[in-house]
């Protein structure tokens, strides 16, 4: 998957991993909001008293959402993250380069995975015997190609001239963008091995999850993130959700006097401080997008005063001496370039699933940009993005 003449080193690490300067990733990405239709750019931290660098990007004409977020730890890295969102999106509406779907039953393609392992829409009817139009895609670490179906990688809220059974789910996840392909498919992979790790959170008590203590962390940056909403008087709950041990995944909750609900966000990367500093900023954003309001998927409820948790909540103390031990920056080692860190990365979960890591590039070869849809057939997947935490329960006098 090598990209030619780009060098594929890693350059910047402020909260992320990237090839790039934030800044030169924005001259690039303003080139796209015309074809894209990005008509507006906003910094709307400032509507929460956090201070955390949280940015909107808007698409009148989208046919999913019309309001995208970014997050990061400085302002020029969160306009990135809002602009880049808004145009993985507009090429996972369109494909502009995705050529013809090919009609056919899995049972008829040689397919080197385990069909039933892609995720369904709920009450799915598909079976192996189902038509479907098929996209090319790419076996990460392999020079061979296969097949997956077009629902996996394009995405549209718009309503369907026709009727047809549950089938496939459709989503966002696996979808990302870079300054190259290789970038691209690596941060799609983690968010997939993320949703892997939090898929059975909901399950799982709070007093039986593995707790940071927020002030133990000895990351500067996410240390930095950390004091911001200390000195706003809110409060944060840090969880350990690894699953595995090569991709460090951590939750975080906030809630504030101002704001009464719990809020989530989650994070995965190889560098553990990469990851819980996006779970922070994540869970920062959560709470701008009920704030700001303007995002198409926020439902009145959130809206509600029955829905607050008027009292702050408590993070259970650490009784069994099972909390997470402080996370600090780890340096890439030996892996300093992303084409690498992504064959790596895509072996190990092959490792663990047995079954490929595909690819679909949503970009034409050459473009300064690159979006890509990554699938991987036997990774869980939740009943939805959120990280649930039940809030506090209430005497029966209070119900």
């Amino acid at each position: 998957m090598a990209t030619a003449q780009q060098d594929l080193t890693k350059r910047y690490f402020t909260g992320t991993q990237r090839t790039r300067a934030p800044e030169r990733t924005w001259q690039l990405a303003q080139r796209q909001f015309e074809r894209c239709g990005i008509s507006r750019v906003a910094d709307v931290t400032g509507l929460d008293v956090l201070g955390i660098p949280t940015w909107v990007a808007v698409r009148p004409l989208a046919a999913t959402l019309s309001v995208s977020q970014g997050k990061g730890a400085t302002h020029t890295a969160a306009k990135v993250s809002a602009s880049m969102e808004a145009i993985e999106l507009w090429y996972a509406e369109n494909l502009p380069h995705a050529g013809p779907a090919v009609t056919a039953p899995a049972a008829e393609l040689a397919l080197p995975y385990d069909f039933a392992g892609l995720q369904r829409a709920a009450g799915s009817l598909l079976t192996e015997h189902t038509p479907l139009p098929w996209l090319p895609a790419e076996v990460i670490g392999q020079a061979a190609t296969s097949w997956v179906p077009r629902p996996c990688v394009a995405i549209s809220s718009l309503a369907a001239p026709d009727w047809s059974p549950p089938l496939l789910r459709v989503s966002s996840n696996g979808l990302a963008s870079g300054n190259c392909v290789e970038e691209a498919a690596l941060h799609a992979l983690f968010e997939l091995v993320e949703r892997d790790s939090t898929a059975d959170l909901r399950e799982r008590p709070v007093d039986r999850r593995r707790h940071i203590e927020p002030h133990s962390v000895t990351d500067p940056g996410c240390a930095e993130l950390i004091d911001r909403i200390d000195r706003a008087g809110a409060w944060l709950e840090l969880v350990d959700n690894t699953r595995d041990p090569h991709f460090p995944c951590y939750v975080a909750y906030l809630w504030s006097p101002e704001d009464p609900t719990v809020y989530s966000g989650s994070g995965c990367h190889t560098d553990p401080a990469v990851a819980l500093s996006r779970a922070i900023t994540e869970a920062a954003q959560s709470r701008l997008t009920v704030i700001n309001g303007t995002r198409d998927d926020v439902r009145g409820g959130l809206y509600r005063g029955h829905r607050w948790d008027a009292a702050q909540p408590v993070t259970p103390p650490d009784t069994q001496g099972s909390w997470a031990q402080a996370v600090r920056r780890i340096e890439p080692a030996g892996r300093a370039a992303v084409d690498t860190e992504l064959l790596h990365c895509a072996e190990l979960v092959r490792a663990r699933t047995g079954r490929p890591v595909l690819s679909v590039p949503l970009t034409a070869p050459g473009e300064e940009l690159a979006v890509v849809r990554v699938i991987a057939p036997g990774l869980r997947f939740g009943v939805g993005d959120e990280c649930p935490r039940p809030l506090r329960q209430l005497p029966e006098e209070g119900r």
